[in-house]
């Protein structure tokens, strides 16, 4: 299997990272598969066939297909001119072709990686005085792919980097974040109500002007709770991954982030690290009313323990949260296994409580848009 050659695959990490950094959720699974599939020939025949590669490698929406082409067509211009472009001093130059072959006419597009093997340098006569200039001048187009090089030897020490791994990738998160919808008509006047038309014809016998209606707009809202540092640490790149699927679910604009450690109480914090205090009454009046709310928090199961003053403290805040909404749901890292004879355990009986995964997050979504809580869960007064 030949290697990319260094200019190629520089071009190819540097687009990645640019897709990353305008929120196209790629990970580092997605980039070796682009480099396999390169590396076993794929999309190699034109520039075009290449960009269709990545393209369909890289891209699951439409924002995410025209955020590709630009940065595409702008990392790698320079790079197909280089490699297309005619060497001058070649040009008069008869190259050998292998048996069979067709030559390269002059002025056209080589195709990308036409060969994992470079071709022979051209046979030129020794010049003689006054034809021409000599052979060193004569250049090879470097070709996309390179040939495979004799394995170099690799230095004592060996450095790795682990990924993280999530049972829910981020695309399928915000997949399950764009079904967060509450369409309502408001603004001005536009789309054409056909129905109320017909009815006024009926009428009055005539046309007389069209009835028009606002447009549905989506006008949900998400405020997510998130439990920070102690039990919650080992989770935060999970938990970061997941609060980035959000922002890529459409809700930009319409969603807020706050964090506490172990339970909200009294305050809660505008930063993840616990910095920014604001009262927690402030957020419910303020940003809370009528919206959806979703705390993300192990609830004690990470611990393992019963912890009776928890189980309380979160009772007060949920009493607190039912007064300005309805639609709150919960959402722990911990395995749903996990929580038995934990507080998760028993917090799980006063709120909807779903694992983060991608069975648990579709059912969260489900209760923040408001189907009704699960049979024997809520906050129940006692006799």
């Amino acid at each position: 299997m030949a290697d990319l050659t260094p200019d190629l695959n520089a071009s190819l990490l540097a687009l990645f990272e640019k897709l990353r950094r305008q929120d196209v959720p790629l990970g580092v699974s997605d980039y070796l598969d682009a480099i396999e599939a390169i590396q076993s020939g794929l999309g190699l025949e034109n520039p075009d066939k290449f960009k269709q590669l990545l393209r369909l490698l890289w891209t699951k929406s439409r924002e995410d297909q025209e955020r590709f082409d630009g940065l595409f067509d702008n990392q790698f211009e320079q790079f197909f001119q280089a490699v297309e472009a005619p060497t001058p001093e070649v040009a008069d130059v008869e190259l050998p072709t292998p048996q069979g072959d067709d030559p390269p006419s002059r002025g056209t597009i080589p195709p990308i990686g036409i060969t994992t093997q470079p071709l022979d340098p051209p046979v030129i006569p020794n010049p003689q005085p006054g034809q021409g200039e000599s052979a060193e001048k004569v250049q090879k187009p470097t070709p996309l792919l390179a040939q495979p090089s004799k394995p170099a030897h690799r230095p004592a020490a060996q450095h790795y980097q682990f990924i993280p791994h999530f049972p829910i990738s981020q695309r399928d998160m915000a997949g399950a974040w764009r079904q967060l919808r509450r369409p309502q008509r408001v603004g001005v006047p536009e789309e054409l109500d056909v129905e109320a038309t017909i009815a006024s014809l009926a009428r009055s016998g005539g046309l007389v002007s069209p009835v028009l209606r606002p447009r549905r707009r989506n006008l949900s809202r998400l405020v997510v709770l998130v439990d920070r540092q102690g039990s919650m640490t080992p989770f935060h790149p999970w938990i970061d991954a997941a609060m980035d699927s959000i922002k890529l679910g459409g809700l930009l604009g319409r969603v807020s982030f706050y964090y506490f450690h172990d339970c909200p109480e009294t305050f809660l914090y505008r930063q993840p690290d616990l910095t920014g205090i604001l009262r927690l009454e402030t957020v419910l009046e303020e940003q809370v009313r009528g919206g959806s709310v979703l705390i993300i928090s192990d609830a004690g199961a990470a611990r393992g323990y019963f912890d009776s003053l928890r189980l309380s403290d979160t009772k007060a805040f949920l009493h607190k949260l039912q007064v300005q909404t309805y639609l709150y749901a919960w959402i722990n890292p911990m395995p749903k296994q996990r929580w038995v004879a934990t507080t998760a355990e028993d917090v799980a009986c006063l709120v909807p409580m779903f694992p983060l995964d991608r069975e648990g997050l579709n059912d969260a979504v489900n209760i923040l848009r408001g189907q009704p809580f699960p049979v024997g869960v809520g906050l129940h007064e006692p006799n």
